[in-house]
Order: C-alpha cells, then structure tokens, then sequence
C-alpha cells in the first residue's frame, strides 16, 4: 500500500486534508541519526576553594571547553579574540565533593563549579566572526571497542562497567557527541566478530551499527603492549572513512586524544557557517522518492528537521511514492548537500531551478531514499 492510499483510506480525502494528516504523523516518535544534545554550554570544574582567583581561571577553561564543543574545533582558541569569559557566565554555583570520588585527575579538587554559560552571547560571538557553529541536533555515533586486556578479549557493551568506558563518555560529553554502546548480543554476534572490530574492516561494522542508527560509526582497539597503550581507531560517516594508529602511556590520554580527533572531523563536516542575513536565507525544494510508507514518510521529515543547516522544514506535496518538503537554509546549499552525501541515506537524483518566491530563488533537488 503506496504512502497516499494509507492517508486515504478512508475515503476521498482533497489534498488540504491530506497535507494536514502528514503534519499529524510527523508528531510521533520515530527513530533518526540525530538527537538533541542537553547542557552543551555547561561545564563541571573540579576546584581546590570557591577563591575569586581560581574561579576566574575556571571560567576561562570552562570557556574554551564550550567553544571547542559548539564550533567542533580544537583550534578555535587560535581563530578569536576572547574577551574576559565573565562577560559569557550565565550562572554558576558549587557542589562539594565527595571524600571517595574519583579526583585522580586533580587530587588536590574538593568542590565541583559547575558554570552554566550564556548562549546567546557565545552563538553571537561565533557568528560575529565567521565561526561554523555545530548545532544542538547531533548525530549519534555508535562505538565499537575491541580490548585485549591480557588474555581477556572483549568488545565493550553498553550494560559494561569499566574505567575504559568511563573515561570514553567523560570525553564524548565534553565534545558533545551521544554516543551509542552495542549491546554485543546473540544478533549482533551473527554479524560482528571481535576480530572484525579488532581489524577495523569497515562493511560488517557499518552493517551491524544499523540497528543502533544511521549516523557515522566507530571501530577501535585498545591493548597494552606491557609498555604502553596502543590503539588503532576509525570513524567511518557514509563512504568516507578516516583511520589514526595512537600510542600513549595512559588509557586515560589516548582515549582523549582519539575522540578529540574523531570530534574534530565530525565538526568539519557537520558544523555550518550560518547566515547572519535572515534576508539572505536561502530556500530549497527537496523531493524524495520511494517513500512509500506512512514510517518511512516520518523518518526522511524528522531526518531533514535535524540536520543542522536546516533552519526549518515545510510540508509541500505528498504523492504516491513521494514526498516534497520546502526547506529553509542557514548556511549554503552545498553544506546541505554535504550532509546527505555524509549520511548516504538519499541518493541524488536531479536538480532544477524553480523560479523565485518573494524575490527568493528556489531550486529543486530531487532524491531517491535508500533501503
């Protein structure tokens, strides 16, 4: 049964009315590669005393950390001059910590600052000087991570405890990345082997991810050489595929440096320049074919809404097998297509000048939605 004939059956419905029913669906959950990520402009600092000298100074780092995190870039610090990061402190406030907590990292830390910075005056800031900004809608990235600990071997699961997997989520909040842990079950064993993941081979990685989502994927390996942690670490996003051999003398440093460079590419690639010329937006037509189902017309609405070049998403047309959605662009058009390249989940079909709306020029880019 075609797309139309679900919204139809029941009876001869005009084509307002069926518009309208679309937008009802769109109000369901469904699954998509990108979720919205909570608290990126809030940081947690582990301090000795609530001293005005040290407080400044963490303002200052909690700063950076959340520049890195929204423009996706180590480098930034290099590209602006910051003013006093007190200007950018929304609010902040202390929690005590506990005499068993974990502060290897700073012994000497006995309160947690927790700072919660302005968004709008960073969003500002980045836009005042060109920065790309990688917005809250982010792809989730499912992990895959072989360990050889001895004579132990094991792929981490998401129900794991262990110091290995608590220091690879400490590192993918600070970036703000969601991350995914498989649950390395009966099914995904069907498909994934350890030495599969051990070897990185990128086919049966990205086939076996499927079943957590759709975004880009990573495949690692962590062994101590009984001198120091080696790892071979790969992001893979649609047919693009990058690939770095690490070496550090703590567990600790090269998961940090692994993801620090997995962050860096996703932020090249998903971060945009956006227009500060709301004049200036610009406005695209977007078919796409082979949507024949009421679930998979939810999927390509919701998975157009988060991308985040796209400020804002209209319902156009609904045929049989195809759907048309107006979309409205913060950056340019080649970042949009960028982003679907990235994702392989459309393929390109054709592309056509559609006039001009209100003096806005529009073009059609036609897709077929892959299976």
């Amino acid at each position: 049964m075609t797309l139309l004939s679900r919204l139809n059956s029941v009876g001869s419905i005009r084509t307002p009315v069926l518009i309208v029913l679309a937008w009802a669906f769109m109000l369901f959950p469904v699954t998509s590669f990108a979720v919205v990520v909570e608290g990126l402009f809030d940081v947690e600092i582990p301090v000795p005393d609530e001293t005005r000298r040290i407080r400044q100074a963490a303002f200052a780092d909690g700063l950076a950390e959340v520049l890195v995190r929204i423009s996706g870039d180590r480098d930034i610090l290099q590209k602006l001059e910051l003013p006093s990061a007190n200007a950018y402190v929304k609010q902040f406030g202390y929690v005590a910590i506990e005499p068993e907590a974990d502060t290897q990292a700073q012994p000497d830390a006995r309160h947690m600052l927790q700072v919660q910075y302005n968004t709008t005056k960073i969003m500002n800031l980045l836009r005042s000087n060109a920065i790309p900004i990688w917005g809250e809608h982010r792809s989730e990235v499912v992990i895959w991570l072989a360990v050889r600990d001895g004579s132990n071997q094991y792929i981490l699961r998401e129900q794991d405890a262990s110091l290995i997997k608590a220091q690879a989520n400490e590192a993918f909040s600070r970036r703000g990345i969601p991350e995914v842990w498989p649950r390395n079950d009966t099914r995904d064993q069907q498909q994934l082997r350890f030495a599969d993941v051990w070897a990185g081979f990128a086919e049966p990685i990205q086939q076996a991810s499927k079943r957590y989502t759709t975004g880009p994927v990573i495949s690692a390996s962590m062994t101590w050489n009984g001198t120091s942690w080696v790892g071979d670490w790969s992001l893979h996003m649609g047919k693009d595929s990058r690939r770095w051999s690490l070496k550090e003398q703590d567990y600790a440093a090269l998961i940090s440096q692994a993801i620090d460079l997995v962050a860096d590419v996703m932020g090249q690639k998903f971060a945009v320049l956006e227009s500060t010329d709301t004049q200036g937006l610009k406005q695209i037509l977007v078919e796409i074919d082979q949507v024949e189902s009421v679930k998979k017309f939810r999927l390509v609405q919701k998975y157009l809404a988060s991308l985040p070049v796209v400020q804002s998403t209209k319902l156009s047309q609904v045929e049989p097998d195809r759907v048309a959605f107006k979309l409205t662009l913060r950056s340019e058009v080649a970042d949009f297509l960028e982003l679907i390249k990235a994702d392989s989940r459309m393929t390109p079909l054709v592309t056509a000048d559609a006039g001009a709306v209100n003096g806005i020029k529009n073009l059609t880019y036609r897709f077929k939605l892959n299976h």
